[in-house]
């Protein structure tokens, strides 16, 4: 059976492999900041300024795992 190769954006690439890689989580600033190596008061600052992916929930801001995954890879690769 011939297989046929697929031209995907190196973008969407990373976005399905890292789908498959972890599986989405909710985090709380403290647990964002665990994974970027960043303090919480920081990672609640750049939230505020639109820096990182979160959403204000209340008074706390919320962090999908995915989409920070996203926001480091693009910072490596410059995308």
């Amino acid at each position: 059976m011939p297989q046929t190769l697929a031209l995907v954006n190196l973008e969407d690439l990373r976005v399905i492999l890292s789908e498959k890689a972890i599986e989405n989580e909710i985090w709380g600033s403290q647990e964002a900041a665990e994974y970027l190596g960043s303090s919480a008061s920081t990672v609640n600052k750049e939230a505020e300024a639109g820096a990182i992916p979160g959403v204000k929930v209340g008074k706390n801001w919320k962090f999908s795992s995915i989409a920070l995954y996203e926001y480091v890879a693009r910072k490596e690769f410059d995308i």
